[in-house]
């Protein structure tokens, strides 16, 4: 078989949040793939390199990463695409978001700095038990740089942004509690083709996995586009094929399925 490039989204794909876990199963299989001569990259919204997230990196340790939906793309440790959010643009959400109580922002280092943090706050002490991570002042927001930002709320709070700033788009989290924050020409089909370039491959050279909307343009440009049986469903829709949900080792029943990796292995 010739070698591919497989990109994984990581959360509700290869991390399961109902465990926060990476199964063992799915890691044996990625370093198979790699043994075998295969790319292996992470395609996601997170910046692997954050505070939240590297240990995730470390753990997975793959060959390449398409962060924050493709506005950081590196190959080990060289960062080969980076384009940051205009920062007027996040000024004038920022004031919006003020006047109608909704929480926007991103995290800086270990500290969240979000508009209307309490909504964040509220968020974590469901899905955790707490919320007590550490804050600091929204104006940080306006003198460093972000890929995008995040959206923590009411799905309807995305129409109001998308409406009042018809320059972003919000696909939403697998948990339809939050959205990423990002220009519409954002996407992580655009941070794949920096790898393309780099590897000197094309689209029917990608093997691509996901569940969620800002999987959208790679599951539907990839040569094999595959979505979760978790995902949602206009995903599903534009997939070439659609596998077992994450609880059910959904990544490694599609490897074999597709004959990337053998029975046996």
């Amino acid at each position: 078989m010739c070698s591919k490039i497989f990109c994984f989204d990581l959360d509700m794909t290869l991390l399961d949040h109902k465990t926060f876990h990476i199964s063992e199963k799915v890691l044996k299989d990625l370093e198979t793939l790699k043994k075998e001569g295969h790319v292996v990259a992470v395609a996601t919204g997170r910046d692997m390199d954050s505070e939240f997230s590297k240990a995730y990196k470390k753990q997975l340790q793959p060959d390449a990463i398409v962060h924050s939906n493709g506005q950081k793309v590196t190959v080990g440790e060289k960062k080969i695409r980076e384009v940051f959010m205009d920062p007027k643009l996040i000024a004038r959400m920022m004031e919006f978001c003020r006047e109608h109580h909704l929480c926007i922002g991103m995290n800086i280092g270990k500290y969240g700095c979000y508009v209307n943090k309490e909504v964040l706050i509220e968020h974590e002490k469901r899905i955790f038990g707490d919320g007590d991570r550490e804050y600091i002042d929204e104006s940080n927001l306006l003198t460093h740089p972000f890929y995008g930002l995040a959206y923590f709320g009411d799905p309807k709070g995305t129409d109001l942004l998308r409406e009042a700033f018809p320059e972003i788009k919000t696909p939403l989290f697998a948990d339809r509690r939050g959205a990423d924050v990002i220009t519409k020409e954002v996407s992580k089909a655009n941070g794949i083709q920096a790898l393309l370039d780099y590897y000197q491959k094309d689209w029917s050279d990608i093997v691509a996995f996901g569940d969620s909307m800002n999987d959208y343009e790679m599951i539907e440009k990839a040569g094999n586009g595959i979505a979760m049986g978790n995902a949602v469903d206009k995903l599903k829709e534009v997939a070439d094929y659609v596998t077992r949900p994450i609880e059910e080792e959904g990544v490694s029943f599609a490897l074999r399925h597709f004959g990337y990796l053998s029975a046996d292995q």
